[in-house]
């Protein structure tokens, strides 16, 4: 059986302490350094095959036009997972 390879994630400054949750669940993560500038996060990302997850739209415009995968958990991403639990919490009430 061949296993697959999950791809390290480069965790953006923000996102500092989400690490141990995401190892909890299997993945490998790197930190980017504290004061590092996006063109260094762009270069370390593409020079690694990380998947680079940020709150910084920008950033991630520039990554996603490179081609480097990305994980948006900017406050769009997070109002959806927000409104779909408070949905999810009503359906159930409702039962």
């Amino acid at each position: 059986m061949i296993r697959s390879v999950r791809p390290t994630v480069l965790l953006d400054e923000p996102l500092f302490g989400l690490e141990e949750y995401l190892r909890d669940f299997g993945w490998k993560t790197v930190k980017v350094d504290p004061g590092i500038s996006d063109d260094q996060v762009v270069t370390l990302a593409r020079n690694n095959s990380y998947i680079v997850v940020s709150p910084d739209r920008k950033l991630l415009s520039r990554c996603r036009l490179l081609g480097i995968e990305i994980v948006d958990v900017g406050f769009e991403a997070l109002a959806k997972v927000v409104h779909e639990s408070l949905e999810n919490t009503l359906k159930a009430k409702r039962k």
